[in-house]
């Protein structure tokens, strides 16, 4: 992954495995969400500016006045922090397994990291992560480790099932070489 953009374009299309439902602008949210839910105003230029814990109501006025490209923006459902095991970024590098992560309660992952990071790596990275993603999650963790090598593998996992793809206790937020 070069680009965010690219990123966010093979995101969308589920090239990524489990994540948090998706809209690729205002409009198509509007025509597809469900006001129930809270959602994350997320941006297209990494380390851009993002949104959280937005109700329904608050998404357009966010949108339309934060001051950021709309053609930069995309809208998530806002994941289930309340249950956040483990977050953090994990990546494969050339001897070992490179593990930064946090597990901090209540707070989506930027938020969390900044509160409180911890490293691991090698069998503590892996043993930290077979303790807290499900089987199914953690066989797709070890399919993106292989299929973007060097790349940092973004991820939130959580006490319940949640995304995209059923039976999956973690989404993957990012997969990036930029």
């Amino acid at each position: 992954m070069l680009t965010k953009h690219d990123f966010v374009r093979r995101y969308k299309l589920g090239e990524f495995g489990n994540a948090a439902p998706t809209w690729n602008s205002l409009k198509e949210w509007q025509d597809n969400h469900d006001n129930a839910w809270l959602y994350h105003i997320r941006n297209r230029v990494a380390g851009g500016s993002t949104f959280y814990s937005l109700a329904h109501q608050q998404v357009p006025i966010i949108w339309k006045t934060c001051g950021v490209d709309p053609a930069n923006l995309y809208i998530s459902a806002m994941a289930p922090h309340q249950h956040n095991l483990i977050q953090g970024e994990v990546q494969q590098s050339e001897r070992h397994l490179d593990l930064l992560w946090t597990d901090v309660p209540n707070l989506p992952m930027r938020d969390a990291l900044a509160a409180r990071v911890m490293q691991s790596s090698g069998i503590m990275a892996v043993l930290l992560l077979r303790k807290h993603l499900c089987s199914r999650s953690y066989e797709w963790l070890q399919y993106l480790l292989e299929a973007y090598p060097l790349h940092v593998i973004e991820f939130s996992s959580f006490s319940v099932n949640w995304g995209t793809v059923p039976k999956h206790n973690t989404v993957i937020w990012e997969v990036r070489s930029y």
